[in-house]
């Protein structure tokens, strides 16, 4: 998969705001339309077990600018801007490839480059006060970016608001098309191109031409309710509920009615399909100018959306639906119509751009090398995969699930014999278990720890009473 002098493989790495993993028809979901993704699902490689670094915007998207974890770089929480250096598109960059950003990439300060030699910026829906070259767009043709509670129906239906123009003005519209023309105009310079559309992430807010896509469709019900929340951490009854006093939401969408959040999924899928429809665009182009075979084409997400499961909305715990994400491969090197049941971090991702793109590694990378499971999906890879949210860790491997919590809270979820992660068999009477699952959880803080190169934010990453606590209960407990 190394580049060469005069084939170069290029990089275009796409990723959605807030995909959960079961929304393609290649993981289930057979009534979406989706003829783009499911080609490059045919065509490429599905991975079946893809596990995001964390499980919300910015510490994701630190980690997969560094490669590091979160807690590396301190980039724990979405008001935690992370202190990241190298950054792979500074290093492709510097080897010669032509590296852009198009869409959103939640930088602090929002137009800062992250190592990119060209931005094009369409941040988060709701950041209506940012001059990004969306709201530029917009004001073109006569516009302003419309607050997401002004968009019609976003009260009535608890946030499932519609778009009140056409598609091309909608955010994953511009960002899809602009990402098309520029590959049309750079496909023949080796590229590396992260296109990262602001969709399908809340409100969800198709254009008003697609908004109808689902209603008739068989949308699942959610998963679980709010009473199983009685035996969680308690931080999961609380989420949600403060959006009623931001500016930005003004609802509890926690107090959402069956009625409106199956409206939820319905406008979320079709935002999905917007987004299949120009990523079928850069598809397009890249075969028109000859050069899709020699580029490397990955889709993912950035985390999931509970989207009523569990009775929660949104992110940042450690369901399924919330860090468990697509990841369709298709290029050079890559079994076509092949499927990987490995356990896979999103993390994984940084060290394969290096690789296929023959530009050597910093030694800061912190993912491990996917490479063999490109032609081998069935190779043994990690045992494990972990997920960090502010003072909470995650720890899973085929079969069980288990979150610590700083307040000495925790989660343990059987895969095997609850999938929906209804029961918490935490302090229960699976002690060995858990003991085993802190012991990883011990042993990845300690590599975060030598990862450090700088003073972590108080209150952010991994705290000293962290991994005392887990380290003399794991001593105890083993006799070590």
């Amino acid at each position: 998969m190394s580049a060469t002098d005069d084939q170069p493989t290029n990089l275009l790495f796409i990723t959605s705001d807030q995909q959960r993993w079961d929304t393609l028809p290649c993981y289930g979901r057979e009534f979406m339309q989706t003829p783009n993704l499911d080609r490059l699902a045919t065509e490429g490689m599905v991975f079946e077990q893809c596990h995001v670094p964390a499980p919300s915007c910015v510490p994701c998207r630190a980690a997969l600018l560094s490669g590091q974890w979160p807690s590396t770089v301190s980039g724990m929480g979405n008001s935690c801007p992370p202190a990241i250096a190298p950054t792979w598109p500074q290093r492709l960059g510097e080897a010669g490839f032509h590296t852009t950003a198009i869409g959103k990439m939640h930088f602090s300060p929002w137009n800062a480059m992250g190592g990119f030699d060209q931005r094009i910026i369409a941040e988060d829906k709701r950041h209506v006060y940012l001059p990004d070259d969306h709201v530029m767009y917009l004001r073109a043709h006569g516009l302003e970016r419309p607050h997401p509670t002004d968009n019609p129906h976003y009260f009535e239906y608890h946030g499932a608001s519609v778009f009140p123009h056409d598609a091309g003005l909608h955010v994953d519209g511009f960002t899809g098309d602009r990402a098309t023309d520029w590959l049309r105009s750079n496909a023949q310079r080796p590229f590396a191109a992260w296109v990262s559309f602001p969709g399908p992430h809340d409100p969800y807010d198709p254009p008003a031409e697609m908004a109808e896509m689902y209603y008739d469709a068989p949308i699942p019900e959610p998963v679980g309710s709010r009473d199983e929340l009685a035996t969680k951490p308690k931080a999961q009854a609380r989420a949600g509920k403060s959006n009623a006093r931001s500016a930005m939401y003004q609802i509890d969408y926690t107090a959402a009615s069956p009625e409106q959040i199956r409206r939820w999924r319905a406008h979320y899928y079709a935002n999905i399909s917007l987004i299949d429809d120009r990523v079928g665009k850069m598809l397009a182009v890249l075969e028109e100018a000859g050069v899709l075979d020699r580029t490397l084409v990955i889709y993912t997400s950035d985390h999931g959306d509970a989207l009523g499961d569990h009775g929660m909305p949104f992110k940042s715990f450690f369901y399924d639906c919330m860090v468990r994400v697509p990841l369709l491969m298709r290029g050079p090197g890559v079994s076509a119509g092949s499927r990987c049941p490995a356990l896979v971090s999103s993390l994984d991702l940084v060290p394969l751009f290096y690789d296929a793109l023959g530009v050597d590694k910093p030694d800061t990378l912190q993912g491990q090398d996917l490479r063999p499971l490109l032609s081998d999906p069935d190779a043994p890879f990690r045992e494990h995969v972990f997920s960090e949210s502010g003072a909470a860790t995650m720890v899973r491997d085929h079969r069980w699930k288990y979150a610590y919590y700083q307040t000495g809270e925790s989660e343990l979820y059987d895969l095997e014999a609850d999938p929906d992660e209804l029961t918490n068999l935490a302090a229960g009477e699976h002690g060995d278990v858990e003991l085993e699952m802190r012991g990883h959880l011990l042993q990845h803080a300690f590599e975060v720890h030598r990862g450090q190169t700088h003073t972590p934010t108080p209150g952010g990453g991994r705290t000293d009473r962290y991994r005392a606590e887990v380290e003399a209960e794991y001593r105890a407990r083993t006799g070590q």
